[in-house]
């Protein structure tokens, strides 16, 4: 819903749109400006919320409304600012409507965007900032500039924070092809995966009021969001206490989602969240040791979720699952010859994984007794 309010709020007023152009050359001028984008001018006038000023019914400009602005009066658009409907008018919304702001401006912006639920922009003379009123939310605009560099820095701690959860997922895989999985191993790679989601979601407002010249940023951030959800929630149905239901490996992150950045640096709400919940210490933790179901793996192979979910069903774990033979596959209703052999052509390379890394340990260990 939030979204969706930025959203309308952005296509009108997003750097680069016209509306925010005329809105730019105001602060220049260091003048102050109430606009009400209206929805319903008629049935407002005749209720007495609009009083008319002088009519002018124009086509909008930039340039137009920085005139205008040099009035008292408030300037009355239409709904998706096209048009300019009257300047210099009076507004006066319902008295018992509360109000949070202070100066005469604002407040008025408000009351009237809550009384009517169009949108108001207040721009303030004295503090140079620009208020948004929408659908009883405000918003401040801010800076093209303050903008691209909020921006780039979440992108780049998302980076940060990706880039580790890629590297512990590694050691997971190495883990897995051990048996050596703990508890405490999986809550770790959850808390990066799940803050780099977090992390790069707090971009999105920015890459909203940027609007098409958010460039190369927005690219980073899609491609983030269109990878680390689905790597997450693969390792969430691997290890969750229970064998979740979702249809997409994504959705499985829903189960965090009423956690907050200080919960996902706390190992056991982590813990508790996926269904351990007499975890209390460390020690459990450590010691609790965990078996993958195989989804990850199986997801790898790019087969419908429906033929990975019965696979599971039939193998229960990843230990089992590796030891698959053809014929078992193709007993699974929905795994024919071809699935078969993609899902045993993935298994034979985690195999040879396994046997590499046995072999680079033997020869560890060889070296050090001489």
């Amino acid at each position: 819903m939030l979204n969706e309010k930025l959203e309308r709020i952005f296509e009108l007023l997003a750097p680069g749109k016209p509306i925010r152009k005329g809105i730019d050359r105001i602060m220049e001028a260091n003048l102050g400006a109430l606009l009400f984008f209206c929805s319903q001018p008629e049935k407002h006038l005749k209720e007495g919320l609009i009083q008319l000023g002088f009519r002018l019914d124009a086509d909008f400009l930039p340039e137009k409304i920085y005139e205008l602005s040099k009035m008292d009066g408030a300037i009355v658009l239409n709904s998706d600012g096209t048009q300019i409907l009257a300047a210099n008018t009076q507004l006066n919304p319902d008295k018992n409507i509360p109000s949070s702001e202070t100066g005469m401006r604002h407040k008025t912006a408000e009351k009237v965007s809550i009384q009517t639920g169009d949108l108001t922009v207040a721009v303030s003379k004295r503090r140079n900032i620009v208020s948004v009123y929408y659908n009883k939310m405000k918003y401040e605009l801010l800076p093209e500039n303050v903008l691209f560099a909020r921006l780039n820095q979440e992108i780049t701690i998302a980076q940060r924070y990706r880039q580790s959860f890629m590297n512990l997922l590694d050691y997971l895989n190495i883990e897995e092809t051990r048996g050596n999985v703990s508890l405490s191993d999986v809550v770790e790679i959850l808390s990066k995966g799940l803050l780099t989601i977090k992390i790069v979601q707090r971009a999105e407002k920015y890459l909203l009021e940027l609007g098409e010249i958010a460039g190369s940023a927005k690219l980073e951030y899609e491609e983030i969001l269109r990878t680390v959800p689905k790597y997450v929630g693969a390792v969430i149905m691997d290890y969750s206490s229970e064998n979740l239901k979702y249809q997409r490996a994504e959705d499985a992150t829903s189960i965090f989602k009423e956690l907050d950045f200080n919960d996902l640096v706390d190992p056991f709400k982590i813990a508790r969240t996926l269904g351990y919940i007499d975890v209390s210490s460390e020690d459990d933790l450590e010691e609790t040791a965990l078996t993958s179901r195989g989804y990850r793996i199986l997801y790898s192979t790019k087969l419908p979720t429906s033929a990975v979910k019965k696979v599971v069903e039939s193998f229960k774990n990843l230990q089992e699952l590796m030891n698959a033979t053809f014929e078992e596959l193709t007993d699974i209703s929905g795994i024919g010859k071809r699935r078969a052999e993609i899902i045993l052509g993935t298994l034979n390379k985690k195999k040879r994984e396994k046997e590499e890394l046995e072999e680079e340990t033997a020869q560890i260990i060889s070296k050090e007794k001489k």
